[in-house]
């Protein structure tokens, strides 16, 4: 996990880096359902934290940008039944009925 204010220079240093997760029992979208719950819950009620370049308590608000994964993971995340469903693609709406695919 990394914050997307920083540069490329200052998230290769060693304090940037967070190991989030890890488990040989759990299935990756488990874990990646549990680590959206608590982002989720952090967004909600936000992160107070002090800064200390302008000396006063400031709230912080995470919220995920990018989640990385394989297509079939994504896939299982967003919903998406790909190309077994009516329209396989949102933005384009290629595709349609079973009827109209086969004509």
């Amino acid at each position: 996990m990394s914050n997307v204010n920083f540069s490329c220079k200052m998230l290769e240093k060693e304090f940037c880096i967070q190991f989030v997760t890890s488990s040989p029992h759990a299935a990756p979208m488990e874990m990646m359902s549990t680590m959206q719950d608590s982002i989720g819950k952090a967004a909600e009620s936000g992160i107070f934290a002090w800064d200390c370049k302008d000396n006063k308590e400031v709230m912080l608000v995470p919220y995920g940008l990018f989640l990385s994964g394989d297509n079939p993971m994504q896939a299982e995340e967003c919903s998406h039944a790909g190309l077994h469903c009516s329209y396989f693609c949102r933005t384009c709406k290629v595709g349609g009925m079973k009827e109209y695919k086969e004509s």
